[in-house]
């Protein structure tokens, strides 16, 4: 066997060897510790502070085909934030997008945000440790962000919002991480946001309903799971792949919108509760299913979390819905009500709602 040939063999089998490092993996292992020790210098931290979040779309973002999951490894080794501990937080992003990292102190409600370099990656991770801060991260940005500071001074969060500060990335982070900070929130719910990327009082609405579909619909046995038509569309539908492995691949979620003017009729029809969609609890032993179809209450929900009358930012708003609504995560019934119940005695039933080219309200009885 030629040299040529047997290099190229011992390349092609390191290659597909798991868990193989390559020169770019220790690159992003160097990026990931260095934007956490350049973050932790800036809000003067130690390692494993408890109150430390950090965030980074590291592991979703590519650089040709150098995957980013590496940095992942250098931020927990810094700065002790896991994703056992629940803090640390991997908002969705494509694959194209800027690669990020955020970390905020809730105690003192301060946080730093970092963009990297595009010709950074292109460094050896010594060259990464060595250069000065500004080589390494194109935004190196400082404010405070907690809720009670933001509602205090709302000109900074408009202000945040209108600059950019964090690459754009200003009413995902402050969201989540307010969200993070607030004691009890419940981790699925802060995967869910992830997923989002955002946190807004869709996701939120989302996560109620989820609460009031498992109180009336419980599963009950292994046979036992949920599919989901959602009709009509909005944010809450990106909570259901992520806390009931529901997916249109798997045949679980099924997405149908409606028209500005079938919203309305439908709200009209019931009173001013907006429909929420259709949920069955499916059993694949009896092939048969229990459904219903839910309301949420938008009115409500502004009377409860006092943002009603809301004279201040409508972004900011979103933030103090959020901020109360997880609070009803035990009383869903404030806001979400059952329009109508059903049963599907088999799969042609179900199939008669999901089909392509049906309106499944329509076909339950439930229109203007």
């Amino acid at each position: 066997m030629s040299n040529v040939r047997y290099i190229l063999l011992i390349t092609l089998i390191v290659g597909l060897v798991p868990g193989t490092v390559f020169a770019g993996d220790a690159t992003m292992d160097a990026i990931g510790s260095r934007a956490a020790a350049v973050a932790m210098d800036h809000l003067t931290s130690a390692q494993g502070n408890e109150n430390m979040l950090a965030m980074t779309d590291a592991g979703a973002v590519m650089f040709g085909n150098q995957t980013t999951e590496r940095c992942l490894k250098g931020v927990t080794t810094v700065s002790g934030c896991s994703i056992g501990d629940g803090n640390l937080l991997m908002p969705q992003r494509s694959k194209f997008s800027p690669l990020w990292f955020f970390f905020y102190r809730k105690d003192t409600g301060e946080a730093v945000f970092l963009q990297v370099k595009p010709e950074a990656v292109e460094k050896s991770p010594e060259e990464i440790k060595a250069l000065p801060p500004d080589r390494v991260f194109g935004i190196i940005a400082k404010e405070r962000i907690d809720a009670e500071y933001l509602l205090a001074n709302q000109s900074a969060w408009t202000g945040m919002l209108g600059k950019k500060v964090f690459g754009g990335n200003e009413f995902s982070l402050i969201t989540i991480a307010n969200m993070w900070a607030e004691p009890g929130t419940p981790y699925d719910f802060l995967r869910a946001a992830s997923f989002h990327n955002h946190l807004c009082p869709g996701v939120s609405s989302g996560y109620l309903i989820s609460r009031y579909v498992e109180e009336r619909l419980p599963i009950e046995s292994p046979s036992q799971s949920y599919k989901v038509i959602a009709c009509p569309v909005w944010c809450k539908d990106d909570l259901f792949p992520v806390i009931w492995d529901a997916t249109p691949g798997k045949k679980s979620l099924f997405v149908k919108d409606l028209s500005a003017a079938e919203k309305e009729a439908l709200k009209k029809s019931t009173g001013g509760t907006d429909v929420a969609g259709i949920y069955v609890r499916w059993d694949t032993t009896t092939n048969t299913g229990d459904g219903l179809v839910v309301g949420y209450n938008w009115s409500r929900s502004n009377e409860l979390t006092g943002t009603a009358d809301w004279k201040g930012d409508p972004a900011l708003a979103k933030l103090v819905m959020d901020l109360e609504l997880i609070t009803y995560r035990d009383r869903p019934e404030e806001m979400v009500t059952t329009i109508r119940e059903f049963r599907c005695e088999d799969p042609n039933d179900f199939a008669a709602l999901a089909c392509a080219g049906v309106n499944p309200l329509k076909v339950l009885g439930v229109e203007a």
